[in-house]
């Protein structure tokens, strides 16, 4: 488990989250291109954009212009709420589960 500088918590996978609050919620973010999981501690303050930053952090790859982040639930894109607060987002009705699919720009045509 470690922490970020934006008290946002990188959780192991053996961790389980029984108690989450009004205050924080876990964001699940499956990458597609490794197969890496990754649970995110989120206090409902942050804007996505942190989590997303972390989330590139987490998995050492650089952002790429083609990259696609999905609600798994229902195929929303993610990036185009990165200005909004994990509550605002949640607020709003958007991925409900909060599990997210990462692939990033495999570079071809």
């Amino acid at each position: 488990m470690s922490l970020h500088m934006d008290n946002i918590e990188v959780l192991d996978d053996e961790v389980v989250v029984e108690d989450e609050t009004r205050h924080t919620r876990v964001v699940k973010v499956d990458n597609r291109d490794s197969g890496d999981t990754i649970r995110l501690l989120v206090p409902v303050n942050k804007r996505l954009a942190v989590v997303i930053d972390i989330m590139y952090t987490e998995f050492g790859v650089d952002r790429q212009p083609d990259d696609r982040l999905t609600c798994r639930q229902n195929g929303q894109d993610v990036f185009q709420f990165a200005d909004e607060t994990l509550e605002r987002y949640i607020e709003q009705g958007h991925c409900p589960g909060l599990h997210w699919s990462f692939v990033g720009d495999t570079g071809g045509a």
